[in-house]
């Protein structure tokens, strides 16, 4: 069977969400192609940290680089030389092409928060969305939190839309003590801290977070703790880093943006007290999970598809009740007891989690498709 794959994501330097996505499912599938071959399109030359080389089994295809080009120039290929089936980690799938096709379909958070989005990303997305239904033969989701919320406005694709859970990299697990000291060093941070891990954007709920945590030092201030932020700017992000600034403890509120290292994100996630994600809503929240495999105790909302990723294996708070997330980083933060079992039930939990699971999943799924 031949496959092909869009494989942009993957090329990119700042590769969050979906495109860390792509990275890992395409890195984990190719083990797993036996007979089949995976045809990968880029609209650039693979860069050196692109995860795969051609081989018997893998090709790359680079495509001139244009304009609307998952509509002009991939679509053309596709007519030329047909796969089987073509997938896209993505919502992104031409209109045409001479096989079938399917795509991935992480959330609807724009219909459901509509004021969390710009009106250009909204409209955007829901362009993409509504295409890729119109266009595609099957869709992956990555959470049941997920699916429901797709089924709801487009029941029709029921029996096309497969829940595949996302997976831990085997890179991300516990670093040493000397990995940690290291980066920590880099960029002046000190222990204790809290981590949170994500987009700068509202959806994750930032804002709340800092208020949560200035609450935390205003009644507890014998807690030291410094809270560290990592991620690449989204949407509507200006008010948030506002907010740092103006906090009474901004000297104690670190913004480091985007590490391109997988090392530094790693061992920052390996020194931290507690990984806390309050998101209004996630697709499948990869940070918690990615917390858990360290032995860090984790700190999310009870909403959308943090509950089933979670389960019983970390805390779980109200994300617009700041008063419950200050009360719940302070028992974290001083109950050793309870630290050390959500380190280890977290643990354990996240060994049902592999990219060698969703690469297998989603392989079976496009291997069984019938056009």
């Amino acid at each position: 069977m031949i496959i092909g794959f869009d494989g942009r994501l993957a090329n990119d330097i700042h590769k969050v969400g979906s495109g860390q996505f792509c990275y890992e499912l395409l890195k984990a599938i190719a083990p797993l192609l036996s007979n089949d071959k995976l045809v990968i399109y880029l609209d650039s030359l693979p860069k050196p940290f692109f995860p795969l080389k051609e081989n018997k089994n893998i090709e790359i295809k680079v495509l001139p680089k244009r304009k609307f080009w998952t509509q002009t120039v991939l679509p053309r290929e596709l007519n030329a030389n047909p796969p089987d089936i073509f997938y896209s980690p993505s919502l992104q799938t031409p209109f045409w092409g001479n096989c079938s096709k399917s795509c991935t379909i992480f959330d609807i958070a724009y219909y459901d928060f509509p004021t969390e989005f710009t009106w250009s990303a909204r409209l955007k997305a829901k362009l993409e969305l509504n295409l890729a239904v119109r266009t595609n033969q099957f869709f992956i989701t990555i959470s049941e939190s997920s699916k429901q919320s797709i089924l709801k406005l487009f029941p029709e694709i029921k029996p096309r839309l497969h829940r595949v859970y996302l997976g831990v990299s085997s890179k991300v697990s516990k670093a040493t003590e000397e990995e940690q000291n290291k980066t920590k060093k880099k960029y002046g941070i000190e222990d204790p801290y809290i981590l949170y891990l994500g987009r700068i954007q509202p959806r994750k709920n930032i804002i709340r977070l800092i208020e949560a945590y200035e609450d935390l030092c205003n009644n507890h201030p014998q807690i030291l703790h410094h809270l560290v932020i990592v991620g690449s700017l989204g949407w509507l992000y200006e008010p948030i880093l506002s907010k740092i600034n103006k906090s009474k403890y901004a000297h104690r509120i670190h913004y480091l943006g985007y590490l391109e290292s997988e090392e530094e994100k790693v061992a920052l996630i390996s020194s931290a007290s507690v990984l806390v994600l309050i998101s209004l809503w996630e697709g499948f929240g990869l940070p918690v999970i990615e917390a858990m495999n360290c032995e860090i105790p984790v700190l999310a909302s009870n909403c959308s598809s943090i509950p089933e990723i979670v389960a019983d294996s970390g805390i779980l708070v109200n994300p617009y009740d700041i008063s419950e997330i200050s009360k719940n980083l302070y028992k974290i933060l001083t109950d050793e007891s309870l630290r050390a079992q959500l380190s280890i039930k977290g643990k354990e939990r996240a060994k049902l989690f592999t990219w060698e699971n969703t690469a297998q999943e989603i392989l079976n799924i496009l291997r069984n498709y019938k056009k």
